[in-house]
């Protein structure tokens, strides 16, 4: 079972509340926590990317750190850890996603992959006269097939001619080519979003309750057995912990009784024009659908928490509770989030891994990182 960190290169992180005083992204901050997880044996850190955030009082999201700009940094601290940027594929064309990847892959010696982001809140790139108009809520993965097929043909013959209803490439090169197989990781929950995954393979990062991970993790495996590609799938859960169940318990009500609900109506309005309203975006309806904002189980969906499960309790009862998650073989990996960063992470390393079966002989030395092929 590996483990990552959710990077905080976008304001105030994954928690949408007045609880934790807001705070901006930060190189220091991003330095420290991926620091901190190398040294405490997680295995990647992946970062985000938004061009429009959500504001309320806390202003949510309003500042974000470009992700390959701060994955190229941050191989230049670390020597062992995963690093994974974040592509959203209408603001960039992919010869030039190409390159950057191929630039990062030498830098790192190998330790990159690619988060695709098809792309959902249309106010983030109409502001740019990138939207595509309302049709792209339907033809998006799609969209995102041919781009990735770009991709893989630069990175693996160095030039590339196309011609589809998306893009023309006349002869475009792309020099020097990677040394190293970058995987490809997505967010796709949906059916379209996890027949994409079937489709290109790779990681399959699903933000989801635990109960309901199992048969997510199954129906994407069944999917890849038809298209023959190799394909894992990664929870996205926030992990909030302290000594007792009660400590960490009213962390967590404090965060939901203290939440930004500025900031997450205005997350809902573009969620709410998503045609596929499966996946990711039933995921945060699921959060409010009691009637209140930041109504819901913290553990299942609740928008104070962004709509991602949290797994909450001792240091003893996550475990319990990690390993249950683990327990289930097409589950390879947990991407986390916490209230607190770099004390979170030491926490978790030197309080709750040891306790985990699913880590028990883990050799971070050899299965460190996440890297083509290591599913």
């Amino acid at each position: 079972m590996k483990f990552g960190v959710f990077l905080p290169n976008g304001s105030d992180g994954y928690m949408i509340t007045k609880a934790i005083k807001p705070y901006p992204p930060t190189w220091e901050l991003n330095r420290d926590v991926t620091i901190e997880a190398e040294k405490q044996g997680l295995d990647f850190v992946l970062s985000m990317m938004k061009f429009r955030g959500f504001g309320g009082e806390t202003g949510f999201w309003d500042e974000c750190m470009e992700s390959f700009t701060l994955m190229a940094s941050l191989a230049s601290v670390t020597e062992r850890i995963g690093l994974i940027p974040t592509v959203t594929l209408l603001a960039q064309h992919p010869a030039y996603v190409a390159r950057m990847m191929a630039t990062l892959d030498d830098v790192s010696k190998g330790r990159v992959g690619l988060n695709i982001v098809t792309g959902w809140n249309k106010f983030e790139y109409e502001q740019m006269g990138m939207w595509r108009g309302d049709e792209y809520y339907k033809e998006r993965y799609e969209y995102a097939l041919d781009y990735v097929n770009i991709l893989r043909t630069l990175w693996e013959e160095g030039r590339c001619t196309h011609k589809s209803r998306y893009f023309e490439l006349k002869d475009c090169t792309v020099y020097p080519t990677p040394q190293h197989d970058i995987p490809i990781i997505s967010a796709g929950m949906s059916g379209a979003g996890r027949e994409f995954v079937s489709t290109v393979g790779g990681y399959n990062f699903i933000f989801s309750s635990p109960t309901k991970i199992p048969r997510l993790a199954d129906d994407l495996d069944k999917m890849a057995q038809k298209t023959g590609k190799e394909v894992a799938t990664y929870a996205l859960l926030h992990l909030v912990a302290a000594e007792t169940d009660d400590k960490a318990w009213q962390m967590c009500n404090d965060i939901v009784e203290q939440a930004d609900l500025a900031a997450i109506e205005n997350m809902l309005v573009p969620a709410g024009l998503d045609t596929h309203q499966d996946g990711n975006i039933q995921q945060i309806r699921s959060s409010v659908e009691q009637g209140e904002l930041a109504g819901g189980d913290p553990e299942e969906a609740n928008m104070a928490f962004m709509g991602i499960p949290a797994l909450i309790g001792s240091y003893q009862t996550v475990a319990r509770k990690i390993d249950d998650i683990a327990s289930h073989p097409k589950v390879k990996g947990i991407l986390f989030s916490w209230p607190e960063w770099v004390s979170g992470i030491r926490d978790f390393g030197e309080k709750v891994i040891p306790l985990l079966e699913c880590r028990k002989d883990w050799d971070v030395n050899r299965d460190g990182g996440l890297r083509g092929g290591s599913f």
